[in-house]
């Protein structure tokens, strides 16, 4: 009896412990975003995806645009991801956009120049770093299409002029809108 008590206090420990690290792995993308100040609601537009998530999507073919950032990242030259994630909900807001666009936090991936090479080879995206805040990136059949973080001062590829004001910046309502017409996510 001593034996099979010991055994499932030491499964109700587990239990616990299980729970405790789902509960902080469940931490909100409104959470982490809002106590950065991200002006955005608890049900936002965001829908977080992991980075094997992206890699999945992407051996699947499938045509899809994510945006990348870390709440932690703060740029001198251009808008924080914090503003630009704002900025995306509150187009989202003035749309009546009710579905959703993909995030992946680079929270993680900040914290090493080995996790950001190794988060950008599986994401196949030019640059992810402090210099860029927010990246979007356009997948087509897997194939990447477009990427912001592919201009480099005011050298903006074809595809992406479309999205730029004042030389190189990235107007994100624009790219938002684009996003929402063309690559709603209804889950």
């Amino acid at each position: 009896m001593n034996k099979f008590m010991k055994i499932c206090s030491a499964l109700a420990v587990s239990i616990c412990f299980m729970l405790a690290l789902v509960s902080c792995k469940s931490e909100t993308f409104y959470n982490e975003w809002s106590a950065a100040g991200a002006k955005i609601e608890e049900k936002n537009c965001f829908k977080l995806l992991t980075v094997d998530e992206v890699v999945a999507k992407r051996e699947a073919k499938e045509n899809f645009v994510i945006f990348i950032g870390a709440s932690t990242l703060q740029t001198t030259t251009n808008q924080t991801a914090v503003d630009k994630v704002s900025e995306i909900q509150a187009e989202a807001d003035a749309v009546d956009y009710t579905d959703y666009v993909y995030f992946v936090n680079a929270k993680d991936a900040m914290l090493s120049l080995t996790e950001q090479k190794n988060m950008k080879e599986k994401l196949k995206v030019n640059e992810i770093s402090d210099s860029y805040g927010l990246v979007c990136v356009s997948y087509i059949k897997g194939d990447v299409y477009f990427d912001t973080s592919a201009i480099k001062g005011n050298n903006v590829p074809d595809n992406l002029k479309r999205f730029v004001v004042e030389g190189s910046q990235i107007s994100f309502k624009a790219l938002a809108n684009y996003v929402f017409e063309n690559y709603p996510v209804t889950e």
